[in-house]
């Protein structure tokens, strides 16, 4: 009987756990979870991060083709990433406790083919990696909850302007990646409370004015990715409450500062990874409330110039990292920084930093300085901010060792400048390796600019010696133009300039602007010089290859086009020049004729093709001739010229493109001139014989008897003052030495290397001596070197 009960309890037991368990299953729904599915309850966050419990159903990578039939339908949360369904018909018709909806990563074409009319209460919604190519009007019109909505990496070519019409809630939008190429704004009509703004990475041909005028409560913007050259002035009217805009890989040359001051709450802007070339004066400024500023990855950044960052009173954080050409900030680029904590400009190029720059961020807290070639010898900049009283943290300081100079190569910075530098304490000026480039190739009336910049403590000072010989400095220019009016000549304005920090600006280049302009860079310490070749082409006859000839051009050879191309151009330059002869050589750049070498500043030599001829053709009024060009050599030499003589050379190259098979009826091949103007030197001393052409053979002969007996009386006459000073067993030093004298020393060495002495002893009355000194030097015929100036070759 006892045994009896037992099983009767244990049968009761059994039953009542297995109804138990069904109903669990069960519970809340007639139905069971989705097979291979995951229900349950999960965090969920609202978009204004409020945390909730959702019933949520998991459904990921199942390779589903359609919506699973029975989902509960209390569900919160549905997921159904990554399956291959490309149509919806009711399945989510009772899902009405919808809030997100995750669609992400199948095969839908359209979002009208989605079945989302029911969704009343969805707030968020995924439908990226898509095959969508067109939102059409009114296609979201029932989700009149729906706050984020994720349409990214589609297809979509074409928006009608009512596509988000019912969408008054909207906070945030991604339409970044797809193929949108233009921005209308209509669209944004009906989206009265977005914040977030993703559209970038579309192949936008450009902004419009007002282009998002409608966002009036839109906080954050990004517009990366869509090769925007430029910014209509007014395209962010409107947006007063926009904190965040990035403009990260887009292709603005410069920063958009008429632009950017049509945000007056602007708090973190991205400019990474654009072609700005430098930081102009006035770029950032002004921004009350703008807090972190990025300007990171930029290949052509060169420079930072005075005042580029000023009256930025709420900056903390600004980035000037990974700039592989940045390689000057000047002294004085920051002001009114009152509240930068962090400056990080590690991996640039940067040599120093000025003492004065550092001594303008009072809040600075960190720096970072590493993976730049340091010069360790500058401590009058160095010690202040990074002795052993300085609060300031110098960030990875074991990576930030110095470059320069040899004896403490390798050494981390803030130990040089804690033992204090040994005899390292002088900072003589420095010119920047990427200042400009060794050649810039013009037409004629283009300006030219060619920058100059260098490190040094104290702040170097900047001239420049023209071809001519010519100072040019911030102070005195050189060269004026002068035109005739009326009966007299009138000073117009002056060819050359210097503008900050030592760039010389030509404002209408000539041909005979063509020569070798020197950069010179002085302090106290010393001076540094870098000299730049220039071209001007009078008629732009640098021919290119024709595109009618068959071949592209390998990665090894590149070869110059037609005259549409930027492929490259023919440079030929005088290397030495004499009295008598020239030495040419020629080079290939990358053409485009620059303007700025702040510009072009990575143009380098492009390895010359094989040419099938070459001819060298020299012109002035005394003479002219063809002469050619031994195959593939790059330098020729011109001779038998006149002293002091301006000859136009022209250098002609007949070449064929790297094919690899040359094809005989092809048209002739490709043809490249290049010229330039040069003027040969003068000579010290010469005998000019004057012959007429006319003149008989006799009269030949008897000149070269009178000439044969003229050698024998002087060598009898010789022989004789030998017998004398034998007698007289002495030499005179003295008088050897005033008759070597006579000879002119610059036709012994090469024109000196001098520094212009200083602005102080060149006053009017110095110039005037000097004037008088040369006349007096050529009356007698010396060949006295001329120290007013500066000669470079």
């Amino acid at each position: 009987m006892g045994l009896l009960v037992l099983l009767v309890l244990i049968f009761s037991l059994v039953t009542s756990s297995v109804c138990t368990g069904v109903g669990s299953a069960s519970e809340g729904g007639d139905v069971l979870c989705p097979l291979q599915c995951v229900c349950e309850t999960r965090p969920w966050y609202t978009p204004q991060s409020v945390y909730h419990q959702a019933r949520t159903v998991d459904c990921n990578e199942l390779h589903l083709q359609r919506v699973p039939a029975n989902i509960s339908s209390d569900t919160q949360v549905l997921l159904l990433q990554s399956n291959n369904i490309s149509s919806i018909n009711t399945e989510l018709q009772s899902l009405t406790n919808l809030t997100e909806l995750d669609l992400s990563q199948n095969h839908f074409t359209q979002v009208s083919s989605m079945g989302l009319s029911s969704l009343s209460h969805l707030v968020t919604l995924y439908l990226e990696e898509n095959h969508i190519e067109e939102l059409e009007d009114f296609s979201l019109r029932n989700l009149s909850s729906l706050e984020e909505l994720y349409i990214n990496h589609n297809r979509i070519a074409s928006i009608g302007p009512k596509a988000f019409v019912g969408l008054t809630n909207l906070l945030r939008l991604h339409l970044n990646s797809n193929r949108l190429v233009a921005i209308d704004s209509h669209w944004f009509e009906s989206l009265p409370s977005l914040e977030i703004l993703m559209i970038g990475e579309n192949p936008i041909l450009g902004l419009e004015e007002k282009n998002f005028l409608p966002l009036s409560r839109l906080h954050s913007l990004v517009l990366a990715g869509m090769g925007l050259a430029s910014v209509p002035s007014t395209a962010f009217l409107g947006l007063d409450y926009l904190e965040s805009l990035s403009f990260y890989n887009n292709q603005l040359r410069s920063v958009p500062r008429d632009a950017l001051s049509m945000l007056p709450n602007l708090k973190f802007l991205d400019l990474n990874k654009n072609p700005i070339s430098r930081v102009q004066q006035g770029d950032f400024q002004n921004h009350q409330h703008l807090e972190e500023l990025s300007l990171n990855n930029m290949d052509e950044l060169l420079l930072v110039e005075r005042a580029g960052f000023r009256n930025l009173p709420e900056l903390a954080k600004l980035e000037l990292c990974n700039n592989p050409h940045l390689s000057y900030i000047h002294p004085q680029s920051f002001s009114d920084l009152s509240s930068l904590r962090t400056l990080l400009l590690h991996n640039n190029q940067l040599s120093l930093l000025s003492g004065d720059l550092l001594s303008s961020l009072p809040s600075l807290e960190e720096v970072s300085l590493h993976s730049n070639p340091l010069r360790c010898d500058c401590l009058s900049s160095w010690t202040p901010h990074l002795g052993n009283q300085s609060h300031l943290k110098l960030l990875e300081s074991s990576f930030t060792i110095c470059s320069s100079p040899p004896h403490l190569i390798g050494r981390e910075l803030k130990e040089v400048v804690a033992v204090g530098g040994g005899e390292a304490n002088s900072c003589l000026p420095h010119i920047s390796p990427h200042a400009f480039p060794p050649a810039v190739n013009v037409s004629a009336g283009q300006p030219i600019t060619l920058e100059c910049w260098a490190d040094a403590e104290p702040t170097p000072q900047f001239y420049w010696v023209t071809p001519s010989g010519d100072k040019v400095s911030s102070e005195v220019t050189a060269a004026p133009i002068i035109s005739e009016e009326g009966r007299g000549l009138s000073r117009k304005k002056k060819k050359h300039r210097v503008v900050a920090p030592g760039a010389l600006v030509i404002e209408h280049s000539e041909p005979s602007d063509t020569g070798v302009y020197t950069c010179v860079a002085w302090n106290t310490d010393g001076a540094d010089t870098k000299s730049v070749s220039v071209f001007v082409d009078s008629l732009r006859s640098l021919d290119r290859w024709s595109d009618r000839v068959g071949g592209e051009p390998s990665r090894g050879q590149p070869w110059p086009r037609n005259s549409s191309s930027t492929a490259a151009s023919l440079v030929v330059l005088a290397k030495v020049v004499r009295a008598q002869s020239v030495v040419l050589e020629w080079r290939l750049y990358p053409s485009g004729g620059p303007s700025s070498v702040g510009q072009e500043q990575q143009d380098a030599p492009l390895p010359l093709p094989h040419w099938t001829s070459a001819t060298v053709h020299i012109d002035n009024p005394q003479i002219s001739y063809t002469a050619k060009v031994p195959v593939d050599v790059q330098e020729y030499n011109l001779t038998q010229l006149l002293p002091a003589t301006e000859y136009h050379v022209c250098l002609t190259v007949s070449s064929s493109p790297p094919t690899p098979t040359p094809n005989p009826t092809s048209p002739s091949s490709p043809v490249q001139t290049s010229c330039l103007n040069v003027t040969t030197k003068e000579a010290g001393f010469s005998v000019e014989l004057v012959a007429s052409r006319r003149s008989s053979v006799a009269l030949a002969a008897v000149m070269g008897s009178m000439f044969a007996l003229s050698i024998m009386a002087l060598l009898v006459v010789y022989m004789g003052r030998r017998v004398q000073q034998h007698k007289s067993c002495g030499h005179s030093l003295k008088k050897y030495m005033l008759h070597a004298t006579a000879i002119p020393l610059n036709e012994l060495y090469p024109p000196l290397i001098t520094l212009w002495e200083s602005e102080v002893e060149k006053d009017k009355d110095d110039k005037e001596e000097e004037r008088e000194g040369r006349d007096r030097a050529e009356e007698a015929g010396g060949g006295q070197i001329d120290t007013t100036k500066t000669y470079m070759w």
